[in-house]
């Protein structure tokens, strides 16, 4: 029981003074209300006039000041009838998404920005770490598998395939082609290559359930991560070419897109999400103006009540002062 109670007492200060920080404009200006209220009272009812003017002085002048930045605030966020030109941003908008729009891509978050922590991300390295512990299952799937090998035997039965493929075959292996292609055009096929790729679509289902092949195909795409992996192989540094040229092509296209997509999202939002977006995350540290109106002006008003009283009772002060003395 006294452990809860340890745990709720520092729980409810936290929390009163989260409230505290957060209302602090207004405890200023109510603060400033009573001091205002004790100095009439003071004042009014009681012998002690002069210091009750000063005080009352100052919480005039704090109330003043408090209240002036409290309209000023509101006359950023909320249109009101009896403020004229209040609302500033819902009157002005357009320009404060096309002013967010472009310092987000001019000076925030520039296409050159992107392409340099894309660079500095070492792009090549964390693929190749991807693919040095991925397994073939979770990178294709046994439908992705049977996907791209279908694809790729119904390419290789184009006309243009099999041509590219007897020409290759005809360099590597000129006699031995020869000799092959006489045999089988006497059984009345057309090209080895021919031959090639119908054998391999008949042994596609048996490629596609053969656990030999997708050890094989599963450990040459960890070598080829771990090849990645290493900066001065061969593997990375094409790698790292190609995704260069990849992130210069995405940079150059980027140009422009980003202010396009800030200005749509905020298109999207109504004026008063966007004044509660804003005012959400700046209302709190703007409370500050109201509190230092509230001091400052306490301030003012305690300087400008002495030099009053000075001008007032002047040669009675000095000869208070001289007697002293």
């Amino acid at each position: 029981m006294e452990s809860a109670q340890v745990i709720a007492a520092p729980q409810a200060a936290a929390t009163w003074n989260e409230f505290i920080f957060s209302r602090k404009g207004d405890l200023t200006l109510t603060v400033s209300a009573m001091v205002y209220i004790a100095g009439w009272i003071v004042v009014r009812y009681t012998t002690f006039a002069t210091p009750g003017e000063v005080v009352l002085a100052m919480a005039e002048a704090a109330l003043v000041g408090g209240l002036c930045d409290y309209i000023a605030l509101k006359m950023i966020f909320e249109r009101r009838w009896y403020l004229p030109n209040s609302g500033v941003l819902p009157r002005n908008r357009v320009k404060l998404i096309d002013g967010i729009a472009v310092t987000i891509e001019k000076e925030w978050l520039t296409p050159e920005m992107i392409g340099k922590k894309l660079g500095e991300m070492d792009l090549v390295a964390r693929a190749g770490m991807y693919l040095a512990e991925v397994k073939i299952d979770e990178l294709l799937g046994s439908e992705a598998v049977a996907h791209i090998l279908e694809r790729a035997t119904a390419g290789l039965e184009s006309e243009q395939a099999l041509e590219r493929l007897d020409a290759i075959l005809r360099k590597l292996l000129p006699k031995t082609f020869t000799r092959i292609y006489a045999a089988l055009n006497k059984v009345g096929v057309r090209s080895l290559s021919a031959r090639i790729v119908a054998n391999l679509r008949r042994r596609l289902p048996e490629l596609r359930d053969d656990p030999e092949l997708m050890g094989a195909l599963e450990s040459s795409i960890h070598e080829l991560g771990a090849e990645l992996q290493k900066p001065a192989s061969f593997a990375h540094e094409k790698a790292s070419a190609l995704m260069d040229a990849m992130v210069r092509r995405a940079v150059e296209a980027s140009r422009g897109q980003i202010t396009q997509m800030v200005k749509d999202n905020l298109a999207r939002l109504t004026d008063d999400q966007i004044r509660f977006q804003i005012e959400s995350k700046t209302r709190t540290h703007l409370d500050w103006i109201r509190v230092n109106g509230g001091i400052f002006g306490a301030l003012f008003g305690l300087c400008f009540e002495l030099s009053r009283l000075v001008a007032q009772h002047g040669p009675a002060i000095m000869a208070a002062i001289k007697s002293a003395i």
